[in-house]
């Protein structure tokens, strides 16, 4: 007589190997998450290298922005002579789109679909915190009547490293979900193409991500997002988890002056820097849940 596995035998392998699976799946997730984040830390240390390679040879002043072609508003090409390697920035975004980065060999033109890491132009991008000084024109006009034409741009010149009060808190890159000119802008920039709903732990590696700081070394960072209120109304907002970190990363120099020229509802004017980066709470923001 053949000897078989009774049902009940069955049933109960089929029961082991389900709570197996529940078990290990989550940790092979993580396991995935951890060695993701770890080639982009790898990847941002590298990013953070060049970047003062770069500043080096221009009187240690970093990337400018600026409207037109020629990289505009665009590090990724700017420095492309210093990393030499486009798979630097991509490779991690949390959405399951393709990403693709390349470079025209005869003009050195950089086209891109989507890619990880968005440069420093400021909490409300061009408004003279972060890496970038205070919007101009290149005419030497106001800034709101410049308009893009041979004689006629604005731009945003690179700061230079002894403008910094904090360069081991000053954000340079980070992940970002702003798309196609990445910025790591808080305030309707950064989440321009984000999947995760309105959850924070579903930004980058489970609410946190990686981080260049002006002195080039790079970290994780825990991150939040959240809808603005008031005159912010309808404004995705995204943030470091703490203020004070908001505060150094944003402003080159927290207690300095700076004078934007913002847009969607923000109130012109001179503020301190720090104050500025406040105006979500000022305005009445309400953060996502974990």
């Amino acid at each position: 007589m053949k000897k078989a596995f009774t049902l009940i035998e069955l049933l109960v392998v089929i029961a082991i190997i389900a709570i197996l699976a529940a078990i290990l799946f989550p940790v092979f997730a993580q396991a995935k998450t951890a060695a993701k984040k770890t080639q982009a830390l790898s990847n941002a240390k590298q990013i953070g290298t060049a970047s003062h390679i770069y500043s080096s040879d221009y009187d240690d002043r970093f990337p400018s922005v600026y409207d037109g072609p020629n990289c505009g508003g665009d590090p990724i090409c700017t420095m492309y002579p210093y990393t030499k390697n486009l798979q630097l920035w991509v490779g991690h975004r949390q959405n399951g789109r393709p990403q693709s980065l390349a470079v025209n060999s005869t003009t050195g033109a950089i086209s891109y679909d989507r890619n990880d890491l968005g440069y420093n132009w400021g909490f409300e991008i061009r408004a003279a915190e972060g890496m970038v000084d205070e919007e101009k024109c290149v005419t030497g006009g106001p800034v709101q009547t410049c308009v893009m034409t041979a004689m006629g741009r604005r731009y945003n010149a690179g700061k230079s490293i002894t403008q910094f009060a904090n360069p081991a808190d000053l954000f340079a890159f980070g992940n970002t979900y702003d798309t196609p000119r990445q910025t790591i802008g808080s305030i309707g920039w950064y989440f321009d193409d984000y999947p995760g709903g309105n959850k924070s732990s579903n930004i980058y590696f489970g609410g946190k991500i990686t981080m260049v700081f002006a002195d080039s070394h790079a970290k994780v960072v825990g991150w939040k997002g959240g809808v603005g209120g008031g005159a912010l109304a309808g404004e995705l907002i995204g943030s470091p988890v703490s203020f004070d970190q908001r505060a150094k990363g944003y402003c080159a120099d927290p207690d300095a002056v700076i004078n934007p020229f913002p847009r969607n509802g923000f109130p012109l004017g001179s503020f301190v820097c720090k104050d500025f980066v406040a105006l979500p709470e000022a305005t009445g923001v309400t953060w996502w849940n974990n």
